[in-house]
């Protein structure tokens, strides 16, 4: 199999040649350290792996990223890169050593929501220049699309204190805010799937360490309708991604259509009652602990690969990944360990 086979097969229930490795993002500081260079790709840094950050007013833009460029992910033996086209967030923000830090949501209240100019999602310039990467890194690796659908848009835009007050008074904008980011985000999903992707990544975060951010109920009330509408315009298998610990919704994840769960963080899922109740369900894929990446050596790092492998590997439906993201902190030496760890230990089928 080649690279973009592996992880299709992995994702669509068959069984691959061997575990597929990719990555949510590696981030651009690690990426021109274990590449002695500076990167002028457009690629995923902290600046920009939220998205556009700014006031309703302003509109915002989508404009798309590289997760990894190819050649760090030829160093990393990846099977896939992605490329980002996400929507904008409105809220504050401060920047901090070079990352981008969401605050206070701005769509506080149904003025706020006029006010909101969203990008054009079907604007020729942003989709032309992500056809213009698909066609020059095609190929040689699995192609991702890293989207969002809309619960993670709304919760950053609107805040969970306003979500509280909208839906304790019954105010439209909480449901109307859903609505926009569910068409915005389900028509430029509808453009990607034309395009020579092999497969998404859906960025929503829902969920703390402990639990959900808001009950089950009130996810499947606000959220559910909107992110299967946005998903329906996806034809390629699709990875769902949040953090923390979302159990108590994964049916209703299968339900939106999801093929895959990442990144399973050990702090907060049980990654063997999910490989025994989901794993014939879903592709399971993870869960390589950052915090082992970050502040680990080679040796831990290598162990923290076999068990991934040993624990999720069995009988297919898994791929080897981060449990988050390979943030800059990461030891670049561990990274190629991380690399050369799946190189050992994943001939297992």
């Amino acid at each position: 199999m080649n690279k973009p086979e592996r992880v299709v097969a992995s994702l669509t229930g068959r069984t691959p040649d061997m575990v597929p490795f990719i990555v949510n993002t590696t981030m651009k500081g690690l990426q021109q350290r274990l590449l002695g260079r500076e990167i002028t790709e457009p690629t995923v840094d902290g600046m920009n792996i939220t998205g556009w950050v700014g006031r309703p007013e302003d509109g915002g833009e989508t404009a798309p990223l590289l997760s990894t460029v190819p050649e760090a992910a030829s160093l990393l033996n990846l099977d896939a890169i992605q490329i980002q086209m996400v929507p904008p967030i409105y809220a504050e923000k401060s920047v901090e050593n070079g990352n981008v830090y969401v605050l206070n949501g701005l769509i506080d209240g149904a003025g706020a929501l006029k006010n909101v100019r969203m990008p054009d999602p079907d604007d020729d310039k942003p989709l032309l220049a992500a056809e213009a990467m698909i066609s020059r890194y095609k190929g040689a690796f699995a192609l991702g699309a890293r989207v969002r659908l809309c619960a993670s848009p709304v919760i950053l835009s609107v805040g969970l204190e306003n979500i509280a007050y909208f839906y304790a008074d019954e105010d439209d904008t909480l449901f109307k805010t859903v609505e926009m980011y569910a068409e915005w985000s389900r028509r430029l999903n509808a453009n990607l799937s034309e395009m020579d992707f092999d497969f998404f990544w859906a960025f929503d975060d829902i969920a703390y360490s402990s639990g959900m951010l808001v009950s089950p109920a009130m996810f499947k009330e606000i959220f559910k309708d909107g992110m299967k509408r946005a998903a329906s315009a996806i034809t390629k298998p699709w990875i769902f991604h949040s953090d923390g610990d979302y159990r108590l919704i994964l049916d209703d994840i299968l339900d939106l259509g999801a093929s895959g769960i990442h990144p399973i963080e050990k702090a907060s899922m049980d990654t063997r009652w999910l490989k025994e109740n989901y794993g014939n369900k879903l592709c399971l894929v993870g869960n390589v602990d950052i915090e082992t990446l970050t502040n680990g050596t080679e040796a831990e790092t290598d162990e923290e690969v076999r068990r991934c492998i040993d624990t999720l590997g069995k009988d297919g439906r898994y791929i080897l990944s981060d449990s988050n993201s390979v943030p800059d902190g990461v030891k670049p030496e561990n990274a190629l360990a991380m690399a050369g760890a799946v190189e050992k230990y994943r001939r297992i089928y």
